[in-house]
């Protein structure tokens, strides 16, 4: 009896070590390992924890999202803006085309030169009176060619010696808003002229073929007006030699010469009358003395288009 008690207090006392390290314990009959309910209890309650806490904390972060993005919201129903746009253009305001024209200097007097010969001089320049560029290269010319010749007259003057420019003007035609400036020198064997046309409105100046655009008259045309213009000149003046002579004087020769794009061109000065009539200083062949003078021709041209 003694010794069953005494087996039974083992069995009991190997049973509670095998408790304490959960590894030992011994395997009942009729029972398998997969189903000690000791080691997926705890499995279960360490999976649970770490998955609620983080969603508990994510909330916050996904509501404040909206309040970040409504500004953007807001600036871009406001963003959309019109370009800013240009007042319209106003036309110009109209000018007088008169008012543009001023004298820059003027003198007069005689003058006696050093063999006795007594001359009258007369020298005036006129100023375009406005702030363009081409307003200013205008006035330049004209200082340039007349301004100049003027002051090499009165130095010789101051030498004493013969005088050869008598005389320096000019005078001014005005139609719709253009202002031609004719500037003219007498020299003592020829007469030098200048012609400056002015669009008073646009602030440009026009030469022979700005000035045939603008009245709407093709180039073709004005050649042709231009040469019959010089012929009949030439022949008013030379037509009363004998045909007999002609040959002799040259005369058709001239007359050839005359009407040749030496003398008849687009460079030819060219300016408006004050009834619209294109007008030109061209020069003319000579049979005598220079080779060809400057003649002031009214051509007959008046086709006028309104202004671009």
């Amino acid at each position: 009896m003694k010794k069953l008690l005494a087996l039974l207090l083992a069995a009991v006392l190997l049973l509670t070590a095998g408790c304490a390290d959960g590894s030992g314990l011994p395997t009942l009959p009729g029972q398998t390992e997969s189903a000690a309910p000791q080691t997926t209890a705890p499995v279960a309650s360490t999976e649970a924890v770490p998955t609620e806490a983080p969603v508990t904390e994510t909330v916050p972060a996904t509501e404040a999202v909206p309040t970040t993005e409504a500004p953007a919201a807001e600036a871009t129903t406001q963003a959309p803006t019109e370009p800013p746009t240009e007042p319209p253009t106003e036309p110009p305001a109209p000018v007088d085309p008169w008012s543009l024209l001023a004298e820059k200097s003027f003198e007069q007097g005689s003058y006696t030169d050093e063999f006795g010969w007594t001359d009258s001089y007369s020298y005036a320049l006129p100023l375009l009176r406005a702030n363009t560029l081409d307003a200013a290269a205008i006035n330049s010319e004209i200082d340039a060619v007349f301004g100049q010749s003027i002051r090499e007259a009165k130095e010789a003057m101051a030498q004493h010696l013969s005088l050869s420019l008598y005389a320096t003007g000019y005078f001014g035609v005005v139609w719709e808003d253009v202002l031609t400036i004719v500037v003219v020198a007498n020299w003592d064997w020829i007469d030098d002229y200048r012609v400056y046309c002015y669009d008073c409105t646009r602030g440009c100046r026009l030469d022979t073929r700005a000035l045939l655009a603008r009245k709407g008259i093709s180039e073709e045309a004005f050649l042709n007006a231009c040469r019959s213009a010089v012929q009949n000149c030439f022949e008013e003046a030379f037509g009363s030699i004998p045909q007999e002579d002609r040959e002799a004087y040259g005369y058709y020769e001239a007359l050839e010469r005359c009407v040749s794009s030496a003398y008849v061109n687009l460079e030819v000065m060219a300016y408006p009358a004050e009834n619209g009539d294109v007008t030109v200083i061209a020069p003319v062949v000579s049979l005598a003395g220079a080779d060809a003078y400057y003649h002031i021709l009214n051509l007959g041209l008046t086709a006028s288009e309104p202004i671009p």
